[in-house]
């Protein structure tokens, strides 16, 4: 926000502002410092994806799925290697998405093969009961394919039947052309809505069908003290407005 008031909304991408903004208030003499320091905390955030992708496949995947009986050090083996895999294909894809437009967009679009899912499991998890175990993995396999299909088969095929008819109707212009993408295929926040839906949907029928035998019960172990704060609403309360009023305040 502050790069948008700063250059008055003439920056040609969004992923421009936070380098532009450095680029015009920081001191010259302390550029290449702050390149290092970013160059650092790329390397860090990266790392701990890295890491933690490598821990979830050699606990979840391979230690419960692959090899059972395996020892500490195999599973260490077949992580390291699961790791360098992951950051080889890091690297080859990153030039793909170089002229994806916005990378925040593009990041959070590609993130939504995985997040809708699990939101959806976390949604029918917290307001149902007999929905049994195998509905959340149908979900979760089922949403995900859904989404890949929709915003990488569906939708290029569209934009582009899209584009070419708008083409052979003599439009040209660029600003024109935007537009006709735009309105070619439902926005992928749209596009996740459906699906949570679905989702929801098709993960309750099966617990309708096949329910747990018992109903799930959460047990308190008492192993740690979760006595509410005594302030927990009118906190919950405050914080919602103060985000409503935000967003009220900026999008006028």
């Amino acid at each position: 926000m502050i790069a948008y008031y700063y250059f008055e909304g003439g920056l040609a991408s969004s992923d421009l502002a936070y380098p532009e903004l450095v680029r015009a208030v920081l001191p010259k003499t302390l550029v290449g410092f702050f390149a290092a320091v970013l160059f650092g905390a790329i390397l860090s955030s990266f790392n701990s994806v890295l890491n933690s992708s490598v821990t979830l496949f050699g606990i979840d995947i391979y230690k419960q799925h692959i090899n059972k009986e395996a020892s500490e050090a195999t599973v260490v083996k077949y992580g390291k290697i699961f790791g360098i895999c992951l950051a080889l294909a890091a690297m080859f894809i990153a030039p793909l998405i170089a002229n994806a437009g916005s990378l925040f967009n593009y990041l959070q679009e590609i993130n939504g093969i995985y997040s809708i899912p699990i939101f959806t499991i976390i949604v029918v998890g917290y307001l149902t009961k007999r929905v049994p175990a195998i509905a959340a993995k149908i979900g979760i396999f089922l949403g995900s394919a859904l989404y890949i299909i929709s915003q990488f088969i569906m939708k290029p095929h569209f934009i582009g039947n899209a584009l070419e008819e708008a083409k052979n109707a003599g439009i040209t212009d660029a600003g024109q052309l935007t537009l006709v993408e735009a309105d070619a295929y439902p926005h992928y926040l749209h596009v996740m809505a459906i699906l949570f839906v679905m989702n929801c949907i098709i993960m309750l029928v099966i617990g309708k069908f096949y329910p747990r035998k018992e109903a799930f019960e959460l047990r308190y172990t008492e192993q740690v003290d979760i006595s509410p704060y005594k302030y927990v609403k009118q906190g919950g309360i405050a914080v919602v407005l103060i985000v409503v009023a935000i967003y009220v305040y900026f999008a006028k």
